[in-house]
């Protein structure tokens, strides 16, 4: 994996040179491998507990990210709709940030990186605005991070006629 993302990182260091849509197809395909990656440690570690961490968080991720995204309606720069959150960006570092709080720094610190190449080529594709990318990384990285432990909160999203918003419930 490190040499994956060594080369994902001279890949963004020669971006003046390629085509916008090379990046996006990687950010594409990456934004998928990395959650395939956290649901598959769940099995090479043995961690059914686990997995069912990985699936509320993941889960979370994704409502907020797109009951947020149908709220707002930003438009993106490329013209079409629902720019904000990114939602490539929100799985990727809800994967990432699920690895990190699951498995450690150690094994998550590559995922990390591969996510920000996501956010990266969402911003790169003229898909995503910068605030896009950085608030899916934040929705991604603070769901793993409440959902992924053994605190007892619930985050979920809701739309009610024209209100949109999230639940956050923490017991203490």
């Amino acid at each position: 994996m490190k040499k994956a993302l060594i080369g994902l990182m001279l890949l963004m260091a020669g971006a003046h040179n390629a085509n916008a849509s090379q990046y996006e197809a990687a950010g594409d395909a990456i934004q998928w491998i990395l959650p395939l990656t956290a649901m598959g440690m769940t099995f090479t570690e043995n961690d059914p507990e686990g997995r069912m961490m990985f699936y509320k968080s993941f889960g979370a991720t994704a409502g907020v990210t797109y009951s947020v995204k149908v709220g707002v309606n930003r438009t993106r720069p490329n013209g079409a709709d629902h720019s904000f959150p990114s939602g490539h960006t929100s799985a990727s570092f809800s994967s990432a940030a699920y690895i990190h709080q699951r498995y450690g720094y150690k094994k998550g610190r590559f995922a990390y990186l591969a996510a920000a190449f996501v956010g990266w080529t969402r911003i790169h594709a003229n898909k995503h605005y910068t605030s896009d990318v950085l608030a899916g990384a934040a929705v991604g990285t603070l769901s793993s991070y409440f959902l992924t432990s053994d605190k007892d909160v619930d985050l979920g999203a809701y739309k009610d006629g024209d209100s949109t918003g999230i639940n956050i419930n923490w017991k203490w």
